[in-house]
């Protein structure tokens, strides 16, 4: 009886070291997904509709990773301070990121040149110093939904959340 005494306050100390140890996960705001499209084509009807799915895509894969509590820009007490276009705001996302009290912030960019050839990049910065955390860039073949959400998870698995060589 003694023994197993022991080792129950054994298992309760080792799971109370492990909990204390464990780090909270870091606060994310995760802008929407844009699209740069030089194509020529001209609008895609979809493409709106698209890019917040590949947002969601993305956020519920950084959540479900357990590394960040993510919190979507738009959906933030500083949606009202979003500039039309992320990508060409001169870094304005990492002083949004700060106001909002987050750690790290997430924007992607989903570059059309045609039809078939599209290139997805997501970057994860640092707000402290700017610094990207993670960096994904991948090609896609296919203006698709199927071909964006393949670009998405892929860079969830093999970059963004993949552990450093």
């Amino acid at each position: 009886m003694r023994g197993w005494a022991l080792a129950a306050a054994l298992a309760v100390f080792l799971f109370a070291v492990s909990a204390a140890s464990a780090e909270p996960p870091a606060r994310l705001l995760l802008f929407d997904l844009e699209i740069l499209d030089t194509s020529g084509e001209g609008a895609h009807p979809d493409h709106a509709g698209r890019l917040e799915r590949m947002t969601g895509v993305l956020r519920d894969g950084l959540a479900a990773s357990g590394r960040y509590a993510v919190t979507l820009a738009r959906d933030s007490a500083i949606a009202a301070a979003l500039p039309a276009s992320v990508r060409s705001c001169n870094g304005c996302e990492v002083d949004l990121g700060r106001r909002e009290g987050a750690g790290i912030v997430a924007t992607g960019v989903v570059h059309k040149t045609s039809t078939l050839i599209l290139t997805m990049e997501i970057v994860l910065r640092g707000t402290g110093d700017g610094q990207p955390v993670a960096v994904g860039v991948a090609d896609i073949r296919g203006d698709n939904e199927r071909s964006w959400r393949h670009g998405v998870e892929w860079l969830l698995r093999h970059r963004l959340l993949a552990p450093p060589p």
